[in-house]
């Protein structure tokens, strides 16, 4: 139940409450005016009786019917002084005086309870509603004895006392108004009161758990409870709007600490990640340096001898010749042996073989230069570089995936490079980005190595207007969706079947653009017609980038 309900079924339960206090106040004056009007009337009809005995008796006379006459004539002036019905009976009930003639003589019925007889027999005062013809609502009646010169019971005198209680009821009758009155006006002052108590108290109290439920259902602590008073509800409205405020402090506090930690963790998480591929990619780096110095030695020495080695052949081949001018006709065994190793070949395809060596480990010092370059390892970690070396060192490292197969055509790379200055950078890393957007251009051109059209790779680098480098690698693959497109530089995203990709490549790449070259990377594709990944760096990295 409300508190409304509750104060108002209060104040109307105390006005009740004085309402029945009133009509017990006004039952107890009518039995006040009751039992006042019996006392008048007893003290009559004990005046009347004892005057009608002592008249009786006053000449030695007794009360019989035989002077009723003369009993008659007393009650009749006694009728016309009271103004009022008297009747007198012997002890058998018989009337010896009436106020109505005609009733002298018979017997008096009109006490159905027999009060008249049971009063001759003990003398007790007694009260009955007489009814009758004359009298259908009823008049009520007392009865005293009347008693002889020897106290003995002669008979009873009966007399109305209606209007002494009538008149009882009329000058109590004022005083059961006031107090109906004042019960009736109590009701409505509780009332009223009620109401006024309750609107000013449940009023206010409604409408700060209105805002208080609907702050709490729809999380919206902007709302504050209306203050309309200065009492005890408007203190608690504004204890309550404090609550809000600092309940919403405290939640923004919270969010703000969440959204801390949140990026803290996925901060922590994203380096765990770059720490990672970092360290792969260290490992395959020193793999790649230590192969290729290995590598780099043997070759250079066998580089470095082929030039003596062809010296000295051609000597070898030059004194042959000189031996075949001075002996034209040499001896039969030596001619045989000329026979026999073809020496006209020989001199020939040897210088041949040599020149093919030589452009053979030439290529061998260029691929390790390559490896030397990608792997950085031998370079601080942070220098100025030409973008285009980086590039080339990472197509020469799978320039054994971009050759064709029996079952797959080659794939074409097309470069458009445009002179750049020297970029400052972490090489090492950037080559790592070049490394990962070629190797994915690859795989989805091996993917769709079913595709009518040649398989290509375009490469182009330009210099924009804001003294940026950007570098463009597109592919003409089948590309890639719209739906995934915003989710590709996600971690642990990726498109490839189960088992090929991890989902860190262009993750790593995004990271290693975006954080450590203050740079920009985006994706531009379409279905059918490839995808071209964008990467723009500043030429020259922030100062807090070189700290």
């Amino acid at each position: 139940m409300k508190i409304s309900h509750k104060l108002l079924v209060s104040f109307v339960g105390i006005s009740l409450l004085t309402n029945v206090v009133g009509a017990v106040a006004i039952a107890q004056s009518q039995k006040i005016a009751q039992t006042l009007a019996i006392a008048e009337a007893e003290h009559v009809a004990q005046v009347i009786a004892t005057s009608i005995t002592h008249d009786a008796y006053y000449d030695k006379k007794s009360i019989s019917i035989e002077r009723s006459d003369e009993l008659q004539h007393y009650t009749n002036l006694l009728h016309d002084l009271q103004k009022r019905d008297i009747v007198v009976v012997n002890r058998q009930k018989l009337i010896l005086a009436d106020a109505v003639p005609e009733n002298v003589g018979t017997i008096f019925e009109h006490d159905q309870g027999n009060e008249i007889q049971q009063t001759i027999q003990d003398g007790k005062v007694r009260t009955f509603l007489e009814k009758s013809v004359d009298y259908p609502q009823g008049i009520k009646l007392i009865v005293v004895t009347l008693k002889g010169e020897q106290n003995q019971v002669d008979g009873a005198v009966i007399l109305e006392w209606s209007s002494l209680y009538d008149n009882a009821i009329a000058q109590a009758k004022p005083t059961m108004i006031a107090i109906a009155l004042t019960s009736f006006g109590c009701l409505i002052l509780a009332l009223i009161l009620g109401l006024q108590i309750s609107s000013s108290i449940a009023k206010p109290l409604q409408l700060v758990t209105e805002v208080a439920q609907q702050a709490t259902q729809e999380s919206n602590f902007d709302l504050q409870a209306p203050v309309t008073t200065k009492d005890e509800t408007g203190i608690l409205a504004t204890a309550f709007n404090n609550l809000i405020e600092r309940v919403k402090t405290l939640l923004a506090e919270k969010e703000q600490r969440s959204t801390e930690l949140q990026e803290a963790l996925t901060e922590l998480h994203n380096t765990q990640l770059q720490l990672i591929q970092t360290e792969k990619m260290s490992s395959l780096g020193q793999l790649v340096a230590g192969v290729a110095h290995e590598i780099n030695n043997p070759v250079n020495f066998i580089h470095g001898n082929i030039t003596h080695l062809d010296r000295y052949t051609q000597d070898l081949l030059k004194l042959v010749r000189v031996y075949q001018t001075h002996y034209p006709n040499p001896p039969e065994t030596l001619q045989a042996t000329l026979d026999e190793v073809e020496f006209d070949f020989l001199s020939q395809d040897a210088m041949k073989v040599l020149q093919s060596i030589k452009v053979g480990t030439g290529r061998i010092r260029e691929i390790v230069l390559s490896l030397r370059n990608f792997s950085r390892l031998d370079e601080s970690e942070f220098k100025t570089v030409d973008i285009h070396e980086g590039i080339e060192s990472t197509l020469l490292i799978l320039q054994h995936r971009l050759k064709g197969k029996p079952q797959s055509p080659g794939i074409e790379v097309v470069k458009d490079y445009s002179q750049l200055p020297l970029v400052e950078c972490y090489p090492g890393q950037l080559n790592q980005v070049f490394m990962n957007l070629l190797a994915n251009a690859i795989d989805v051109l091996e993917e769709s190595a079913r595709q009518p059209q040649p398989r290509k790779i375009s490469i182009s680098t330009q210099l924009t207007a804001d003294n940026c480098v950007q570098i463009a690698i597109a592919d003409n693959g089948s590309g890639i969706p719209e739906a995934v497109r915003g989710r590709i530089f996600d971690p642990f995203f990726t498109t490839k079947p189960i088992g090929k990709g991890t989902g860190l490549g262009l993750f790593i790449s995004y990271q290693i653009i975006t954080q450590k070259h203050h740079g920009k990377i985006w994706c531009d594709s379409k279905i059918s017609e490839g995808v071209k990944i964008v990467i723009e760096i500043p030429v020259h990295q922030p100062k807090t980038t070189l700290s």
